[in-house]
């Protein structure tokens, strides 16, 4: 039995994408879904990975350095044989003119996605065409973060109890009060009562509390000119 045939959990996704920020997003959020995700910000980058073990959906940038996503996305179907349905590639890219999509879609994308992404979204079309190809459902639910504020501490995924400082509190509250919201960096900041630099060193130092005691990358994700974001399920 292959794994797309088994079960939906061990999904094996590979991010195509230079933009450090949301490649990690985009990591983040799968991850915590279910699914098994490496990222390559490159076409060498992935061809290295494919070597390594080849994933069931490719999500590809067009815009990328030194071989377009269009290119690659042709190699990917050129490779296809008989038999081998081969690997899904779902396409996410700035570019948004019809004109784009046609010519993604010609080049074997099965689906076309439009930054900037909804996570929730990317799932449903991970799904959707994994479906499509006979690859059974999406995963099953992730455990969520929590956030116990009456006792200061952040439970993990994995079980993990982080205690958590006054102000550590105060930084995740707005995360969970409205949970996949982008968070202004002035509001934090006004929320917070500190300065930019204040606001970085807070993100600094949770984030490695929680790798350090945990195991675990807390999702609290920068996105570059929009603010913060929690990129993972969330429960109060």
């Amino acid at each position: 039995m292959s794994r797309m045939e088994g079960s939906p959990a061990m999904l094996d996704v590979l991010v195509v994408e230079d933009h450090a920020d949301l490649a990690e997003e985009v990591v983040a959020y799968l991850r915590a879904r279910g699914f098994t995700v490496r990222a390559a910000e490159s076409g060498r980058a992935m061809d290295e990975a494919i070597a390594e073990r080849r994933p069931d959906v490719i999500l590809l940038d067009l815009g990328l350095p030194e071989e377009d996503g269009v290119s690659i996305a042709r190699r990917l179907a050129d490779a296809e044989r008989p038999g081998d349905p081969g690997i899904a590639v779902v396409v996410i890219t700035a570019r948004g003119r019809v004109e784009d999509r046609i010519l993604g879609l010609n080049a074997g994308a099965d689906i076309y996605l439009v930054k900037p992404l909804d996570m929730r979204e990317l799932e449903a079309a991970i799904a959707a065409v994994m479906r499509r190809r006979g690859g059974g459902q999406s995963p099953p639910e992730a455990r969520p973060w929590r956030l116990e504020a009456a006792r200061w501490r952040l439970l993990t995924p994995g079980g993990t109890a982080i205690a958590l400082s006054e102000v550590e509190v105060k930084l995740l509250t707005p995360f969970f009060d409205a949970p996949e919201a982008v968070i202004e960096r002035r509001v934090l900041a006004a929320h917070l009562a500190v300065d930019d630099r204040g606001i970085d060193l807070l993100l600094h130092r949770l984030r490695r509390k929680v790798e350090s005691e945990a195991g675990e990358v807390l999702p609290l994700r920068t996105l570059r000119s929009r603010g913060y974001a929690f990129a993972a399920p969330v429960a109060s």
